[in-house]
């Protein structure tokens, strides 16, 4: 009896798909949960499957990109996708405990050790409706080639000196060489040194 059952179980369990891989075809993320398409191991075709993404969190994968596909009830139509891979693009050499999002054109954020945020990409763009908030006792800036530009409208407020390569601040005003109009109708020389 208890080998007519294992048998009986046994052809049932067969005709329940377990979680298998296919591979990102396409996706749709527009609806509220992202729809993929997905071509599985086996050849078949997998239609708006729905991938589950941890809150706060979501991606548009590339196509090619591994995914794992749970059938739910065993249904391969009923799939969902609970969990994606793209080896080709994902950052390798991260340290324990080290946190990354990544894309496959090689921007990334990378949270490191020594509590250290790394931000790279060719154009970071902060759009703030009310302020910007700096907090920090030291702040620097490196300019490795091109034009700078800054424009504030309001007030600047300096406790150290400015310096600048060139001689000239905010059009023909002359660092070195300029004049003031005099208290009694004349014009002051240039400061002492130039």
């Amino acid at each position: 009896m208890k080998k007519l059952i294992a048998e009986a179980i046994k052809r049932h369990l067969a005709g329940i798909r377990l979680p298998f891989r296919a591979q990102l075809t396409g996706h749709d993320t527009a609806p509220g949960v992202g729809l993929v398409q997905a071509k599985a191991l086996a050849g078949e075709k997998l239609q708006a499957a729905e991938l589950f993404q941890h809150y706060g969190l979501t991606s548009a994968p590339p196509a090619g990109t591994m995914l794992l596909v749970v059938p739910v009830g065993g249904f391969t139509a009923h799939g969902i996708v609970v969990g994606e891979e793209n080896s080709g693009f994902r950052l390798r050499g991260l340290k324990s405990g080290e946190v990354a999002l990544y894309t496959d054109e090689g921007d990334h954020i990378i949270l490191k050790r020594g509590r250290i945020m790394e931000i790279e990409t060719e154009t970071l763009r902060v759009k703030a409706a009310t302020q910007v908030v700096f907090e920090t006792p030291a702040f620097s800036m490196t300019n490795s080639g091109g034009a700078t530009t800054a424009t504030i409208q309001g007030s600047l407020h300096t406790t150290g000196g400015i310096t600048s390569d060139g001689d000239h601040v905010a059009g023909d005003v002359s660092l070195e060489h300029h004049t003031h109009p005099g208290d009694s109708g004349g014009v002051t020389g240039p400061p002492i040194g130039s």
